[in-house]
């Protein structure tokens, strides 16, 4: 069974450059780990956490509940997220959807099943990396009100991160 690797975005070296410029992909955030809890409980999910992409690595800078410190980007679901800036991205059942139905990240630890993220969006309208929530089990909806939310929440985030 295979999946996708995330491609990288069209303006990877000028995002790159803001990961950089900000220091982020080497910051822990301990004031944002709350509010990744908030993003969490928004989706009743497992566990939550805020990554940025750096260059071949997803690095994690906030948590909630989980002990994930990084993964390669290549199987990163984040690096799927940041491509879409405007758009949060839902994996409502990762074992199904062929992009991810291999992924090892579904496949075994910590055995992805569903995926909500949204981009982290610098000052300077770069995405360093997501704020998502993820769980074991499968969803089959979204509440209409929670993508808007989660996006608030990602914006806050980001402005934890940069400070």
């Amino acid at each position: 069974m295979s999946f996708l690797k995330p491609n990288k975005p069209a303006d990877e070296s000028a995002r790159q450059a803001a990961v950089d410029r900000y220091g982020v992909a080497s910051k822990k955030s301990r004031s944002a780990d709350g509010i990744v809890a908030e993003a969490a409980q928004l989706f009743d999910a497992k566990f939550g956490i805020a990554t940025i992409i750096d260059r071949e690595r997803m690095v994690v800078a906030a948590r909630y509940r989980s002990d994930l410190e990084e993964v390669d980007r290549a199987i990163s679901f984040c690096g799927h997220a940041i491509l879409n800036p405007h758009n949060v991205m839902v994996i409502f059942n990762a074992s199904i959807d062929r992009r991810f139905a291999g992924n090892p990240l579904v496949r075994g630890s910590p055995n992805i099943a569903f995926y909500v993220g949204a981009p982290l969006i610098a000052p300077c309208g770069t995405v360093l990396g997501a704020l998502c929530a993820i769980d074991n089990l499968p969803r089959a909806q979204l509440l209409p009100q929670a993508r808007s939310k989660l996006q608030a929440l990602a914006g806050r985030v980001t402005t934890e991160l940069l400070n």
